[in-house]
């Protein structure tokens, strides 16, 4: 016959064994939901993609990287951070833990000539991969030049002359197009296009010379119709770029013939 110390033994023994248990049972689940979680995780970014864009990229060309999640990702992706080593470009996204399959880019910049490598990362995984060659320049031919070292891609404008400006787009083959906004003699808004042209010169100088049209079309409140697009040619302008950040603006116009300074203006 057990003695009351005995029985008190035994009843803490029993209760100690049930808590262990009831604790191991209710980890279980939570500890399988963890590791099926962890392998969906880890199954979804492994499908992840990433693409170039353009496959081929041409010297100075904005170059993209198409991060494509897999479908029924529970990854949306709302931001990158972007960070070059040598040739290598590691790309590191930022999401939300919700249902998000859409695919996202990231703009890895303007590049020189040579082959490069871009890495995608989920934390501090490499999800996908995806490599690039990015072309050489041309090279002019001879003095004075005709290739700019220098991209003119911007908006520029007079800081003392607000108001007017011209939106230019040089391409990657160095094409040039710009469009000049300003005012005409009765104060109303005008623009014309500089198109297409040629560089004429790239050594003191980079300078660019074309064809000034003014163009009338429909009114955007209504269904656009292409036949009423009308370009007329108006005159000659020429681009002169003393620097990266400066130049000069000089044209001949529907016989007004003017000088302006033109600086980048600053976006931030």
């Amino acid at each position: 016959m057990e003695t009351g110390r005995g029985t008190e033994h035994r009843l803490a023994a029993i209760r100690q064994s049930t808590q262990v248990n009831l604790e191991v049972s209710s980890m279980k689940p939570l500890r399988w939901l963890a590791l099926l979680l962890s392998a969906y995780c880890t199954a979804a970014a492994a499908q992840y993609t990433a693409t170039v864009i353009p496959a081929n990229p041409r010297y100075l060309e904005p170059v993209y990287v198409r991060i494509d999640p897999p479908s029924g990702s529970s990854e949306n992706i709302y931001g990158a951070r972007v960070l070059m080593i040598g040739t290598a470009i590691e790309v590191t996204y930022q999401f939300l833990p919700e249902i998000g399959d859409r695919p996202f880019d990231v703009m890895l910049g303007r590049l020189p000539a040579g082959n490069y490598t871009v890495n995608v990362h989920r934390f501090d995984d490499v999800v996908a991969t995806a490599r690039f060659t990015v072309a050489p320049p041309v090279v002019a031919a001879s003095f004075p030049g005709g290739v700019p070292a220098v991209n003119f891609t911007d908006i520029w404008w007079n800081p003392s002359e607000p108001g007017w400006g011209l939106s230019v787009h040089q391409g990657p083959t160095n094409e040039l197009f710009a469009a000049w906004f300003t005012y005409d003699a009765a104060g109303n808004p005008a623009w014309y296009t500089l198109q297409p042209g040629q560089w004429t010169g790239t050594s003191a100088y980079s300078t660019y010379t074309g064809p000034v049209y003014k163009t009338s079309g429909p009114f955007f409140g209504g269904a656009f119709d292409p036949a009423k697009v009308h370009a007329t040619a108006v005159g000659t302008a020429t681009l002169e770029f003393s620097d990266a950040s400066h130049g000069q603006f000089r044209y001949t116009v529907e016989g007004i013939t003017g000088v302006r300074n033109i600086e980048r203006e600053p976006i931030e």
